[in-house]
């Protein structure tokens, strides 16, 4: 439970450090003159933009710079960048340090203002459509990285299981609404990118960002300041919901005992858990210095690990307590389970190893975190083993929670941002 807890929330953090990222990427597209370090750009995944261009092998250090390893430089632009991406980043966590409800506030009706443009984009592309831009090939590809972006890109769905209780009727709202919104979810990344590709006869090349280039090609200037836009606010929308969740999924931990208990203190006026807020912006300041595509790395790695753990958990909750009640039940027995749960912990698993081994940095931060939270379990497991020494009881699972999972059997500890918007 600590790993589980740990890892996603660990996922989450990295996740955040994403978006001031791509967002900076995304500009330079559309603003002359920012500083944008060839080194880290060249080796950026795409993401959202393109499942293409990406990376040179394993351990390509050598090829691909961080802006951590120029900082030194006479020329100061790798300074100026990390400085542009750091007011990013104060700017986006302004909001949450003041107030939990603004932030809800706000990202309500954003969904419509940040889609629209990209719909705008469909339709202007058409006219442009070349059907051989899809015979051309790709400067780089990676399979194992594709599966990781892709991995990113539409992961977040088993935040279901932290109010499948609420929901009216599950067993026939949940499948529906997972099937519906994994559809949506894909229409969404292949419209955009199917149009760009037709229009744009470079889409080999694309990196972070391209698609402000894509717009401004096919709509003018106009089109591509209103995919910026749509980009700046997705992406606050995003690392707002990501550190909001976070926040509290932390806060939580130090109420349960699971992290240090100071975690706990909210701000006395606002209301807000200040000091775990300000504990992941240390965290953020650091990771923001890499690249997108080893910060993915990192995201994934802990995401999947703990999608792993989630997948036994359903397993051995429905071996173990099958007559449990769920808001929704899986219609099969624990070999069915097991079965449909197979996949996922497979490709779970190839997205651990595969971001492991894709960089030297990635994997030193990898090692790094998994050692963290061995350390931070440490305490409660010389708790445990001096409660059983005085003959106490361990506490008993509690019937009333525990198997409201994204498969209705496993209990996620954390509520995962939606999945990724374009951006």
């Amino acid at each position: 439970a600590v790993q589980e807890a740990y890892w996603s929330w660990f996922s989450g953090v990295v996740d955040s450090a994403l978006y001031p990222v791509l967002l900076y990427t995304s500009a330079t597209h559309l603003i002359g003159g920012l500083p944008l370090n060839s080194g880290a750009a060249e080796g950026n995944a795409t993401a959202a933009l393109s499942l293409a261009s990406l990376g040179k092998g394993d351990f390509p250090d050598e090829a691909r710079a961080t802006l951590w390893s120029c900082l030194g430089d006479e020329d100061k632009s790798c300074g100026a960048e990390y400085l542009y991406r750091l007011l990013l980043l104060l700017a986006f966590t302004a909001p949450n340090c003041l107030s939990s409800a603004l932030v809800g506030r706000g990202l309500v009706g954003l969904g419509l203002f940040v889609m629209s443009p990209y719909l705008a984009l469909v339709v202007a592309a058409l006219p442009r459509a070349r059907p051989a831009n899809f015979r051309l090939r790709p400067t780089k590809f990676k399979p194992a990285a594709m599966v990781s972006v892709a991995y990113w890109s539409l992961s977040g769905f088993d935040s279901v299981s932290t109010f499948a209780g609420e929901v009216e009727a599950p067993h026939r709202t949940l499948p529906r609404a997972l099937l519906c919104g994994c559809l949506l979810m894909v229409v969404c990344y292949v419209l955009p990118l199917t149009a760009g590709v037709l229009a744009d006869e470079e889409w080999a090349h694309w990196k972070d960002g391209s698609l402000t280039h894509v717009a401004q090609l096919v709509g003018g200037r106009w089109l591509g300041g209103w995919v910026l836009a749509s980009s700046a606010l997705s992406n606050w929308g995003l690392f707002s919901s990501e550190l909001l969740e976070d926040s509290f999924q932390l806060l939580g931990m130090a109420e349960a005992g699971l992290a240090p208990r100071f975690f706990a203190v909210r701000h006395p006026r606002l209301g807000t858990p200040l000091l775990a807020i300000l504990f992941q912006l240390a965290i953020l300041s650091a990771l923001i210095g890499f690249d997108f595509e080893s910060i993915m790395c990192i995201d994934n790695f802990f995401s999947a690990a703990a999608a792993t753990l989630e997948f036994a958990a359903a397993v051995q909750l429905r071996r173990r307590r099958p007559a449990m009640s769920r808001p929704f039940r899986i219609p099969c027995g624990t070999a069915g389970v097991a079965a449909l749960v197979a996949l996922p912990i497979v490709i779970a698993l190839f997205v651990c190893v595969s971001t492991a081994m894709e960089t030297r940095a990635t994997l030193t931060i990898i090692v790094v975190g998994l050692a963290f939270g061995l350390l931070l379990y440490l305490p409660l497991w010389l708790r445990s083993g001096a409660a059983e020494a005085e003959g106490a009881e361990p506490a008993a699972p509690s019937e009333e929670g525990g198997e409201q999972g994204a498969a209705g059997d496993s209990c996620a500890p954390r509520v995962n941002s939606p999945p990724r918007a374009i951006s």
